[in-house]
């Protein structure tokens, strides 16, 4: 029995033995095959992709090959490498069924990424459950004025249902600079229609959840700054306008400029970040007594890292930080939170079920928010902090090319040092999804 090298992952020796077997017979398509696809689990692309080409040097090679090399050439973002593979693959009659399916929807994605104008989108329709939307306390006693008193029935927690319309376009404008500059545009709308809130009429204490209209845009131009020094780098400078409407009426507005960059560290690699500053102001309703109080600057930056643990398992880590400003400290906070996500990409586990990959996604975060000065209203002697946890799981099934249907749990709990803001919610959501 052969003993394990201390040091030398089992991968690692698989490619080393496969490389030797290519060395000894090197006119062996299905050693040479075997040894590009270990070099592709292992995440070394590049090798993969070197191997499958020397594989197309042979005489009348399956089309097959050039299918699993354009769909690594479509993972390095080689689009045009990739459609002239694919339409290579899809001319040669012996190309198997399942795999001239892959294909097929393979190239129509990459026509389209190859285009200078590029449109896509999604259309979602969902029902989400929350046990407490409106973040009510769940404390027996909470303060006013600093004196505990016991928390009004009518404001107690209360589950909810409401319906959600969602809708996100992006479009990409190829400027055709060797920057390989695009002017990226995204624009999305999402209405929330609460079971228990009806009808347009405004409230000075408002218990119910609020039916929400929100659109925002965002357009840039995205550019590789250093394409030559430093190639894996891009960078989005973007405005930002945002509008939220509660109950019909318009609630709150956002203008302000944001910067994305990230970096393909390697081929499984990416860390990027942004940075948004908003200027946030609030409309004066009845609602809202103290809008010149609320309204101020905004700023937010997200870190990220991803990585590609093995195919179809991705693991990402993001740390926010935020510091929000008003016209009162008591309302101002600095807010920290991370969050870890593990997703994984696999074939549909039911057999003779059309479509194309499941996916799912499990997340965990905590995050903390630390406010400048005590609010008189609720105890003047204690400056409110908020701690929370958060864990959810998601499975998105697709049904077709196009649509797929989407189900997501989160639970969700806040520790606060004031009685008032002490909460949790669970939310169940079902949806289906339609891309184009």
């Amino acid at each position: 029995m052969a003993q394990e090298v201390p040091g030398i992952p089992a991968l690692d020796r698989q490619v080393d033995e496969a490389f030797r077997q290519v060395l000894k017979t090197p006119a062996n398509h299905e050693i040479g095959l075997q040894y590009a696809r270990l070099l592709i689990a292992a995440g070394n692309y590049e090798g993969g992709v070197a191997a499958l080409e020397r594989l197309l040097l042979n005489a009348d090679p399956q089309p097959a090959i050039r299918v699993e090399l354009a769909v690594l050439y479509y993972r390095l973002g080689s689009y045009q490498m990739s459609e002239s593979l694919l339409r290579q693959a899809l001319d040669d009659a012996r190309l198997a069924s399942e795999q001239r399916t892959m294909a097929q929807t393979l190239l129509r994605d990459v026509s389209a990424r190859n285009q200078p104008s590029q449109l896509t989108g999604v259309v979602m329709l969902g029902v989400r459950r929350q046990s407490n939307p409106s973040a009510r306390s769940d404390a027996a006693q909470v303060y006013a004025a600093g004196s505990l008193t016991p928390l009004a029935e009518g404001i107690k927690p209360k589950a909810d249902t409401d319906v959600q319309l969602t809708a996100r376009l992006d479009h990409r404008y190829d400027l055709g600079w060797q920057n390989e500059a695009a002017l990226v545009s995204s624009l999305v709308g999402q209405i929330t229609d609460y079971q228990s809130s009806t009808g347009r009429q405004l409230r000075a204490n408002q218990e119910d959840p609020y039916d929400l209209a929100f659109g925002e845009l965002t357009t840039g131009v995205r550019f590789k700054p250093a394409a030559i020094a430093l190639p894996g780098l891009r960078v989005r400078p973007y405005l930002i306008l945002a509008e939220l409407a509660a109950q019909g009426h318009r609630y709150l507005s956002n203008r302000g400029l944001g910067l994305d960059a990230d970096y393909q560290i390697d081929e499984k690699t990416l860390a990027s970040a942004t940075y948004e500053y908003r200027r946030t102001h609030y409309a004066n309703r009845v609602d809202v007594p103290a809008a010149e109080q609320l309204s101020g600057p905004d700023n937010h930056l997200r870190l990220q890292l991803s990585r590609e643990i093995a195919p179809g398992h991705l693991l990402s880590a993001e740390l926010g930080l935020r510091h929000h400003q008003t016209g009162r400290a008591y309302y101002d906070y600095n807010g920290q939170e991370l969050r870890i996500t593990y997703s994984t990409s696999y074939a549909s586990p039911l057999s003779g079920v059309a479509g194309g990959y499941w996916s799912n996604a499990l997340w965990a975060g905590a995050g903390q928010r630390k406010y400048g000065a005590a609010d008189p209203d609720i105890h003047a002697g204690v400056s409110r902090k908020d701690n929370d946890w958060r864990v959810g799981a998601s499975l998105s099934v697709p049904i077709s090319s196009s649509w797929s249907v989407l189900m997501q749990l989160e639970h969700v709990k806040t520790h606060s040092n004031l009685a008032n803001y002490q909460a949790k919610n669970t939310s169940l959501m079902g949806a289906v999804a339609y891309r184009f």
